[in-house]
């Protein structure tokens, strides 16, 4: 177990690293808004390819990844729906943005949500689906949400603001290492995030009494999804 999750951390810190070094260089090069994107969306392509030949060697058809059809039913729906609206409901949206700035965002943000639940979906559970499914959820979430408390805080936040964060990325992990795990198809789950992100980064930035409100909301949702949606999705046989 010790040597698996040095190997999946490994894989979690390399695309950290990837996106910070391509993130650098458009801070150095002093490229614009739309270059910055850029660059971004070549480091998570960058990533994707090396995770699909990754995958591909240990399985061609890409099944034991999860890469088959799904089920999501109507309340499936209805939730995933909830949680892509509840920020730009709170802050509004940002209708300041190009038209080509926001083909770039959608762009990137689709590339985001294949390589991040790829990896921390995908290949986490293909490593460790002869463990118990709580150490998969608790292990791909806590990396997942470390990771992105530690590349997505703002230092100038307030304080409770931080917190509510921290919070979030945790179960927001949860939530999708859960999904993943009760329909063990990866496209429901790429499709989540990749609307969770689109929407957060089309909304405006608001005002920290909006902000604290959707984050608060956020995750409250997640938590009574963390709680209601096993009892009825996971089969009883390895239930959690």
């Amino acid at each position: 177990m010790f040597k698996t999750a040095l190997k999946l951390i490994g894989l979690a810190i390399s695309l950290t690293l990837i996106i910070s070094l391509f993130s650098a260089a458009s801070v150095i090069l002093g490229v614009s808004e739309n270059g910055t994107i850029l660059f971004q969306i070549a480091a998570f392509l960058l990533f994707a390819l090396f995770l699909i030949f990754y995958m591909k060697k240990k399985d061609p058809t890409l099944k034991q990844f999860g890469f088959t059809n799904g089920n999501a039913t109507k309340k499936l729906i209805a939730f995933i729906a909830l949680i892509v609206l509840i920020q730009p409901l709170f802050c509004g949206i940002n209708f300041s943005l190009s038209v080509s700035t926001l083909l770039l965002i959608v762009l990137q943000m689709i590339l985001v949500g294949f390589v991040e639940e790829t990896l921390f979906r995908s290949i986490f559970f293909y490593y460790l689906k002869g463990r118990d499914p709580k150490v998969y959820i608790c292990f791909s979430s806590i990396v997942f949400g470390i990771l992105h408390i530690a590349s997505g805080l703002n230092p100038e936040a307030a304080p409770a603001l931080v917190v509510l964060q921290i919070i979030n990325a945790l179960l927001l992990g949860g939530v999708f290492s859960l999904l993943y795990y009760s329909t063990k198809s990866i496209y429901t789950v790429i499709t989540f995030h990749a609307l969770f992100n689109i929407f957060a980064s089309l909304s405006a930035p608001g005002s920290l009494a909006q902000n604290l409100w959707a984050v608060s909301l956020l995750s409250i949702s997640y938590l009574a999804f963390l709680i209601i949606y096993p009892k009825f999705r996971v089969p009883a046989a390895t239930s959690l």
